[in-house]
């Protein structure tokens, strides 16, 4: 078997053909390392999917976009329209062909940037972060995220920056107030299946694998099937700047969020600042801070608005924990919708779908 490239700082030899796990901690290093693999590879034998998924995209819709590699690569109309339909049947996507790239949600975003790759690949695939594995990929496979080892040849394992992962250990104290008799929230089919309550003060995780935009559903940026309640009040169509005060929604992707060009545009407390590490920041412009420091920008945003819910999707940001416990003591709800349970220890409890 031919062989790729050589990792000589983690004593390993990857091959043609082979699938390389890179996982870790956040701000372990996993992005860094993926990005300078890529330098290693020749620029005509990779495909990168980038974790800032706006980075993905050309302007237009869902077809354009999936069309774009392989017009680049000469095809002819016929087999794009072919190999397109092909594709969108297999994941789903069928209907959201003709919609902008850029209406469409975070998780139909994650599944749409994976998808335009998988049209046409490449030899070798780099992904950072994806919503999941081409499992039907013969080729050389690099990956960075939380799956499981069985499916690779190597792994590498990057330790945590910090010591030990304090998500890990969640040695935070909280007060976990809870009052069990007033539900702040309480969701009806959604989703299909998807139904619970959560009541004032609960910190509660939503894991599911469907790409369903349960997070999007419950905030209000997509429509929602069943019903949703604040308290006693129907909010399931209630309009966005009245839904987005009771609910403060920090997406998964920051560039769905920003609007202003600096950080001191965001017009951020010092408390709040300092809580999301953004103290030395606040002269920056927005387009030079990493998807990570724009994550806490976002946060900090929503920590502002004060809302009696905080929603959080897919929340993978260092500072979380600090961040947990300080809307626990202001007594804030909090949910996160995710399809790892890494934060579960924080929450008290998680409903799984």
């Amino acid at each position: 078997m031919e062989k790729l490239l050589a990792l000589e700082a983690y004593h390993l030899d990857l091959h043609c053909g082979e699938k390389l796990l890179i996982k870790g901690p956040m701000a372990s290093g996993k992005t860094k390392l993926l990005t300078d693999i890529a330098t290693q590879l020749p620029a005509y034998q990779f495909d990168f999917l980038s974790q800032t998924l706006d980075d993905n995209f050309i302007p237009g819709t869902v077809a354009e976009n999936l069309a774009f590699n392989l017009e680049n690569d000469a095809i002819s109309s016929e087999e794009i329209a072919t190999k397109i339909h092909k594709i969108s049947e297999k994941y789903d996507v069928i209907d959201y062909l003709t919609t902008d790239i850029y209406e469409l949600s975070t998780a139909q975003k994650q599944v749409i940037s994976l998808i335009q790759i998988l049209i046409h690949p490449m030899t070798t695939l780099l992904l950072d972060e994806p919503l999941f594995l081409p499992t039907d990929y013969t080729g050389t496979l690099i990956v960075t995220g939380d799956f499981d080892e069985t499916l690779f040849d190597h792994v590498i394992c990057l330790p945590d920056p910090l010591g030990d992962s304090p998500i890990a250990d969640a040695q935070v104290a909280l007060k976990r107030d809870i009052n069990h008799d007033k539900a702040i929230l309480s969701v009806t089919e959604i989703v299909s299946g998807v139904s619970f309550t959560v009541y004032q003060g609960e910190k509660v995780s939503v894991l599911t694998t469907a790409s369903a935009p349960i997070a999007d559903k419950l905030a209000g940026f997509a429509k929602a099937s069943g019903e949703i309640d604040f308290y006693y009040e129907n909010i399931t169509h209630q309009a966005l700047d009245k839904r987005s005060r009771k609910i403060g929604y920090i997406m998964a992707n920051p560039n769905d969020m920003i609007f202003v060009k600096y950080v001191k545009d965001g017009h951020i407390s010092q408390d709040i600042l300092a809580l999301c590490g953004l103290s030395d920041l606040t002269d920056r412009a927005i387009d030079t801070l990493s998807f990570r420091q724009k994550k806490l920008f976002t946060t900090a945003c929503i920590l502002m608005q004060q809302t009696p819910i905080v929603l959080v999707d897919q929340p993978e940001f260092t500072y979380f924990q600090d961040i947990i416990a300080y809307l626990d003591d202001k007594g804030v709800t909090v949910i996160l919708t995710s399809a790892s349970d890494l934060f579960t220890p924080l929450m008290d409890r998680k409903e799984v779908f």
